[in-house]
């Protein structure tokens, strides 16, 4: 059942009986529901009578799960209302607790949620790779108000991302440039190395380093524009427009020509890997074996490990090429990386490998 509360201002006297058989010229001979039930639907919570002499009247109506096919519960609902507003003597006519309502902000914040934590995610990776730390600082630099001060020891105490504490709109304060001054300007003109305009803009300082990230930045900019109209609506309590939920279907969903959302920061994760997995996996190596060889002593010609690698990693070695091999081996198929070493690769690790033998040995 779906239950509305509504207020009425009225100057004449308000019944159940005329209620329910407003209700029931709406829908009763359609969906077949007696008009004497229709009377329980309804009940008066209370009428009060105002210092100008009218009246207000507070009751809730309730309306069972309907077959609708053309049309919405939320659509009876309202044209109800216009019906009760034309009532002799009424004055106006408030909704003020819809559970439809409810149940479809519900559903609409819980996906935004999602997608919300997910962006935030991206944000918050974009920041580490430019070596920031959420705080108050930051956002001012970025001139992003927040309601309260924030201070990384707050973040660290909850676990908490920092980046809850701004609003979708502020997304777009990521995409600045810093400003420049009269000396950085005149710098720039005279610099003799810059000969086209599109170098003169890689010469900006830009408070996120990357390209590829204020790129991705900017092409989501308008979507969480619009999602944050929505979830203001949302939060507010205030009825979605049809622009409003159409755009939410547009943003919340893949179609034959865009993408949705979680697809574009899908589509991030999935172009960063790939841009950084070998540079990845090649430092995870050569951590992996800075950390063999500071817990590794030689004896009688053999290389004993003394911390436990795993089962990619023996415990003693003779050859450093067997050695060599096995961290080659761990490389491709020991780490949770779409990553398959090359021949360069292999040279590369395998003379690093050789530099810490023959330093211990």
């Amino acid at each position: 059942m779906a239950t509305i509360k509504i207020q009425i201002n009225h100057e004449k006297t308000i019944s159940t009986r005329q209620l329910a058989t407003i209700l029931y010229n709406q829908i009763g001979e359609v969906y077949d529901i007696d008009e004497e039930k229709m009377k329980d639907y309804f009940e008066i919570l209370s009428i009060i009578l105002l210092p100008n002499d009218t009246f207000v009247t507070v009751l809730t109506f309730e309306l069972p799960e309907l077959p609708t096919r053309d049309i919405e519960l939320k659509d009876i609902v309202i044209t109800f209302l216009q019906s009760v507003e034309r009532i002799e003597g009424v004055i106006n006519i408030v909704k003020t607790n819809d559970t439809i309502f409810q149940k479809m902000s519900l559903e609409y914040y819980e996906k935004i949620t999602i997608v919300e934590m997910e962006m935030r995610n991206v944000l918050n990776y974009i920041l580490n790779y430019d070596d920031r730390r959420i705080t108050s600082d930051l956002f001012k630099e970025f001139g992003i108000k927040v309601a309260e001060d924030l201070t990384a020891e707050k973040i660290k105490k909850n676990y908490e991302n920092g980046l809850f504490y701004i609003l979708f709109k502020d997304y777009k304060s990521f995409l600045d440039i810093e400003p420049l001054n009269a000396n950085d300007i005149t710098k720039l003109l005279q610099d003799s190395q810059i000969n086209s305009f599109e170098e003169f803009k890689s010469k900006l300082r830009k408070k996120i380093n990357e390209d590829r990230h204020l790129g991705f930045l900017a092409s989501v900019e308008k979507q969480f524009s619009q999602l944050d109209n929505i979830r203001n609506s949302i939060m507010h309590i205030h009825s979605l427009s049809e622009g409003e939920i159409s755009n939410f279907e547009k943003i919340m969903n893949d179609t034959e020509f865009d993408k949705s959302l979680l697809t574009l920061i899908n589509d991030f994760w999935n172009n960063e890997q790939n841009e950084l997995k070998q540079k990845t996996t090649l430092k995870i190596i050569e951590s992996v074996i800075k950390d063999i060889f500071e817990n590794s002593t030689f004896e009688e010609g053999k290389l004993i490990i003394t911390k436990d690698f795993g089962d990619d990693i023996l415990s003693e070695y003779e050859s450093l090429e067997d050695l060599q091999n096995d961290i080659i081996a761990y490389g491709n198929d020991g780490l949770e990386i779409d990553y398959n070493l090359t021949s360069e690769d292999e040279i590369q690790i395998k003379e690093i490998v050789k530099e810490y033998w023959e330093r211990l040995s």
